[in-house]
C-alpha cells in the first residue's frame, strides 16, 4: 500500500513550480498589459514590428506557423487518446488530456475575460487583449503533452523538439505583429500550469524507474541554460532600446533581437523545468 501513497505528491516543489506559473501569467498582465509603463515598455519591442500587424501573412513561415499549431494539438491528442484503452498507458493518457484541453481553454478564457486598457500613453491601441498567445500555446502544450506521454529515455528528444517548436512558433508570431512577446511568455507559463499540476500524478513504466543519464541532464541543462540565457540577453537589449523611447522616435535596431528571445525563450525553459520534475517523479518510485 505504501507504494501507492508516493512522497512525491505533496513535495513543495511542485506546489512551488505551480504557483510559479501562475505567479508568472499575472504579473505579465499586471505590469505588461495593465499598467501604463509596462504598455511603454513592451512597445519599445512591438514598434520594430508593428507595421506587420494586419498585414497578410506571406511566406512559407507564418503559413506554417497558422497551420503548425493546430495540427500539432490534434496529434498530441489523438496520440494521448490512443493511451486510454490500455490499462498500462491510460493513466497518462488521462492526465495528458487534462493538460492539453485545460492549458487551451485557460487561455482562450483568460483572452477574453481580461481586458487590454486603452491608456493615455501614445501607445497605439490596436484590438483588445491578446494575451495569451494561442497558437503558443496550442504548441507548448502540445509539447508538454508529448512529454508526459513518452518513456523517460525519449523526454530529451521530445523535449528539445516541443522546445524549438514552441520558440519558433512564438517567435514568428512576435515578428508577424500577431502578438507581443508577454502573450508568448503568458502561453508558455498557463501550459506550464497544467503539466505541472498533472504530472506528479504519472505513473511511468517500470524502464522510468532508473537514474537520469548523463545525456539526459546534460539536455536538461542545456535547455535551462538556453532559456535562461535568453530571458537575460533579451532583457538587456530591451533596456538597451529606452535610450530612444519608441512612441517618439524610430524603433531601435536591437528591439526586434530583444523581441524574438523574449518571445522564444521561454519555451526552453518550459521544456527544462518538466525534465527535472519529471526525473524527480522517476527518482522517487520504489524500483
Amino acid at each position: 500500500m505504501s507504494a501507492r501513497r508516493p512522497a512525491r505528491r505533496t513535495e513543495p516543489v511542485w506546489a512551488l513550480a505551480a504557483v510559479s506559473c501562475a505567479a508568472a501569467v499575472a504579473l505579465l498582465y499586471a505590469v505588461l498589459v495593465a499598467s501604463s509603463a509596462g504598455q511603454l515598455l513592451e512597445y519599445q519591442l512591438f514598434a520594430a514590428v508593428e507595421d506587420r500587424w494586419g498585414v497578410p501573412a506571406q511566406g512559407l513561415a507564418p503559413r506554417l506557423v497558422r497551420l503548425l499549431p493546430p495540427a500539432l494539438a490534434v496529434a498530441a491528442g489523438l496520440a494521448a487518446l490512443a493511451c486510454l484503452p490500455s490499462r498500462r498507458t491510460r493513466g497518462r493518457g488521462v492526465l495528458a488530456l487534462v493538460a492539453l484541453v485545460g492549458a487551451n481553454v485557460t487561455t482562450q478564457v483568460l483572452k477574453r475575460l481580461l481586458p487590454r486598457p486603452a491608456l493615455e500613453n501614445g501607445v497605439p491601441w490596436a484590438g483588445g487583449n491578446s494575451l495569451p498567445s494561442g497558437h503558443t500555446t496550442l504548441v507548448a502544450a502540445a509539447a508538454a503533452t508529448v512529454l508526459l506521454l513518452v518513456p523517460a529515455r525519449w523526454r530529451p528528444a521530445a523535449a528539445v523538439a516541443g522546445a524549438a517548436a514552441t520558440a519558433s512558433t512564438g517567435a514568428t508570431a512576435y515578428l508577424e505583429a500577431w502578438h507581443r512577446p508577454s502573450d508568448m511568455a503568458a502561453a508558455v507559463a498557463v501550459a506550464g500550469l497544467w503539466a505541472v499540476l498533472v504530472a506528479p500524478w504519472r505513473r511511468g513504466p517500470r524502464a522510468d524507474r532508473r537514474r537520469a543519464s548523463g545525456v539526459e541532464r546534460t539536455v536538461e541543462g542545456l535547455l535551462w541554460a538556453a532559456g535562461l540565457g535568453g530571458l537575460a540577453v533579451g532583457g538587456v537589449l530591451l533596456a538597451l532600446t529606452l535610450s530612444a523611447p519608441a512612441v517618439t522616435a524610430a524603433a531601435h535596431p536591437l528591439a526586434a533581437t530583444g523581441g524574438v528571445l523574449l518571445s522564444a525563450s521561454p519555451a526552453a525553459v518550459l521544456a527544462g523545468l518538466l525534465l527535472t520534475l519529471l526525473r524527480r517523479v522517476d527518482a522517487r518510485r520504489p524500483r
